[in-house]
């Protein structure tokens, strides 16, 4: 419903019914000067399509929090369910503490700056108050842009309002460390065995090797079937990945930046994962009809699907017990583009395994790792000039 008078020289009062988040319908009126009547009837006609698509929010009374709500119901179903858990956890542990029940309209510039000076005293690091800060501003931007608020608080601020985020360094392993984790892999202890721990099951040595031998991201490689394994050709096909959300649970999704890619395996892969298939079919067997055959290849012992938080975990277990440094799950990809790099692999073919956007990326984040090629060439100068 909408209504438009004029009360003056083009000057209109408009009045039309909005929605606030905590489902109540009130009457809106605005003021428009220096405004035709065709242009007051225009803006009259957008406010009242905005308030059905539910892209329009009275800013009286409301709250941060509240406009957080929002701001969330907007993207879900637009961002991977990665994004919105992350999102989640960065407004629950910093955003709704800090300014959540405040008025929108009420966040200055300055309320912004004592926040992230506030978060840089904790024990957060830089890059969680750029990403903590970042989410801050597009939720802000969106306000401006549902017109909550006339200007955001956060445009007149720039990086150098925030504390420098440093780059945590990748931790890979060398050569022979990746022998040692791949051997006390294939070979678990009697207490997880004993205890049926992820680390004794079939599916955990060769998913280990299978990350350290393509470099492939966990939720792809918990996603991988046998469908996409071409034996002949010595191929695997990176098609999806596992993800999970609270609301759906496991799904399938396509991989990160939607870039499906194949990779070429060596044949000793190939021979741990013919094993590891002859393992799989002898439980599917013994567990009949319980099997739940998704085709998947690093599965439970009844074929469900391994989250890739439990896998974490698991191996984050399993390193406190193995003889090499301790590193992540995704350190394995790491080691594999770093170990390629040493080995003198293109650095083009290196970021197409990956599955990279951009081969700036596969710089910037894995080819700095080797100090010992850094020592090497530091010598050969020295040779040179001697």
């Amino acid at each position: 419903m909408g209504y438009l008078r004029k009360i003056g020289d083009k000057k209109f009062r408009i009045m039309y019914d909005v929605v606030f988040v905590n489902g109540k319908r009130r009457q809106k009126t605005e003021t428009l000067v220096g405004v035709t009547k065709k242009q007051a009837e225009a803006i009259l006609a957008k406010r009242k399509a905005a308030v059905v698509a539910g892209e329009y929010l009275p800013c009286a009374d409301m709250t941060m929090n509240e406009l957080f709500d929002r701001f969330m119901q907007a993207k879900e179903g637009r961002l991977a369910a990665t994004t919105l858990q992350r999102y989640e956890s960065l407004l629950r542990l910093y955003l709704r503490p800090a300014v959540g029940t405040r008025k929108v309209g009420s966040v200055k510039a300055v309320d912004l700056l004592a926040t992230y000076a506030r978060w840089s005293k904790r024990p957060v690091s830089g890059r969680t108050v750029h990403h903590a800060a970042e989410l801050l501003r597009n939720v802000l931007r969106r306000a401006v842009k549902w017109e909550v608020i006339l200007r955001s608080p956060a445009s007149s601020l720039d990086a150098d309002d925030l504390p420098k985020a440093i780059k945590p360094e990748s931790a890979v392993l060398t050569e022979t460390e990746a022998q040692q984790l791949l051997q006390e892999a294939k070979y678990p202890t009697h207490r997880c065995t004993a205890r049926h721990y992820l680390t004794a099951q079939s599916a955990f040595y060769p998913a280990v090797a299978f990350a350290l031998y393509t470099g492939a991201r966990l939720g792809e490689i918990m996603a991988m079937r046998w469908q996409d394994i071409d034996f002949r050709q010595r191929i695997v096909t990176i098609s999806r990945s596992l993800s999970s959300t609270k609301r759906d649970g496991l799904i399938y999704k396509r991989p990160k930046n939607d870039r499906v890619r194949t990779v070429c395996v060596s044949s000793h892969l190939l021979v741990i994962l013919e094993s590891h298939r002859a393992v799989q079919a002898a439980e599917r067997i013994a567990v009949r009809p319980a099997y739940h055959d998704e085709d998947l290849i690093f599965a439970k012992a009844d074929g469900r699907p391994i989250s890739s938080w439990l896998f974490s975990s698991a191996f984050r277990n399993f390193m406190k017990r193995c003889p090499v440094r301790r590193i992540r799950f995704h350190d394995l990809r790491d080691t594999h583009a770093s170990l390629l790099a040493k080995a003198g692999v293109p650095i083009e073919v290196i970021s197409k395994r990956l599955g990279h956007s951009d081969v700036s990326i596969t710089y910037d984040r894995y080819i700095t790792v080797y100090r010992d090629r850094d020592a090497e060439a530091a010598e050969a100068f020295g040779k040179i000039v001697t």
